[in-house]
């Protein structure tokens, strides 16, 4: 039984459970069989623990109910994320925190390595500690023999890193780009419509598309985070967030939509980054592109990821219409890795 430690009980937490409970679930070996679940924090809405591990089916319809955890949920506690994590026995740390932006990914970062000092395995959906220091994370998961895993980080569970580790090992990427913020690229479609942007931001929220902080993903810094994961995982690298140049929404007119629209063209705003000549780039751009362009046509909530690779051909990733459970299954994958280390010891 592998035991997790889950940090945030947002949207992907809570489908997360759902999931770990549903005898229907498509995905086999997430189950109770495997997986007990140990503690549950979150910042402001109550915590919960038990070694023997808890009821996520009673906990997740407590919390439904309430919209928090308190004294009348079983395993309640006060205790601080940090001090449970310090007196509470798990295997894999699963930090489904929110990003913050403010401390450079700090916090966040420093509790996945107080993990992996601690021996455990970290699954992370949270950009910002693979976006400011991936390196050090990495380099420490090494020395501790434990995986760090984290493809929720980017396009919603789609099995990029997966594949770069697995099926293209050895390969050499150039160059990559993409539309990898659903929430501005939906936004982009409702303005087309003629929907006004409060309006369209409303339902957006609705859907459970936007950030905590909607900032996040107006001003490009979701799009730049995750240009920098991809940087620092293709090319090997420490890149900085901050230094990457964002275009934001907030420069964007309804006829500025609309014009493109009206002359067969489309407004999207395209991450990428390069490592040529021995140089790094990264960056967020907003592009007027034409009906041909392999991007024009991907629309609302979907996303495309374009990666050129040296002496093989170009590979395009493209993701329709997500949902919440798209995201889970991206922490889903990365526990059953772990969930493999273990069957693999057992018959050894």
């Amino acid at each position: 039984m592998i035991r997790l430690f889950l940090v945030g009980f947002g949207n992907v937490g809570r489908e997360l459970a759902r999931l770990l409970k549903d005898r229907s679930s498509p995905f086999t070996d997430f189950n109770t069989r495997h997986f007990s679940v140990t503690s549950i924090a979150t910042r402001s809405h109550g915590s919960l623990s038990a070694a023997e591990g808890i009821d996520v089916q009673k906990a997740l319809n407590y919390f439904l109910q309430k919209g928090r955890f308190d004294r009348g949920c079983d395993g309640f506690t006060n205790a601080a994320t940090d001090e449970l994590l310090q007196h509470t026995d798990y295997d894999v740390l699963v930090d489904l925190s929110a990003l913050e932006l403010k401390d450079f990914a700090r916090s966040s970062a420093q509790r996945l390595e107080r993990a992996l000092r601690a021996g455990k395995h970290v699954v992370t959906a949270n950009k910002g500690p693979i976006a400011f220091h991936y390196q050090k994370l990495k380099t420490l998961a090494q020395k501790q023999q434990r995986k760090l895993l984290f493809e929720s980080t980017v396009m919603d569970g789609t099995p990029i890193f997966n594949m770069y580790r697995a099926a293209l090992a050895g390969a050499t990427v150039k160059q990559f780009s993409g539309i990898l913020n659903s929430t501005t690229n939906f936004l982009l479609g409702e303005l087309e419509s003629g929907v006004e942007l409060p309006a369209a931001l409303d339902k957006a929220r609705r859907l459970g598309m936007v950030e905590a902080d909607a900032n996040h993903d107006l001003q490009g810094w979701d799009a730049a985070l995750k240009s920098a994961i991809l940087c620092n995982v293709f090319f090997d690298t420490q890149i900085d967030p901050f230094q990457i140049p964002r275009d934001s929404f907030e420069r964007i007119t309804p006829e500025d939509v609309q014009k493109a629209k009206k002359a067969g063209k489309r407004l999207k705003f395209v991450a990428g980054g390069s490592h040529e000549n021995g140089q790094i780039k990264a960056w967020v751009k907003l592009q007027v592109l034409k009906a041909d362009h392999p991007f024009f046509s991907v629309d609302a909530s979907s996303s495309i990821l374009q990666i050129e690779l040296k002496n093989l051909a170009t590979l395009t990733i493209v993701q329709r219409h997500p949902t919440i459970t798209d995201t889970a299954y991206g922490v889903i994958s990365d526990l059953l890795q772990i969930l493999k280390i273990y069957k693999e010891r057992k018959t050894q």
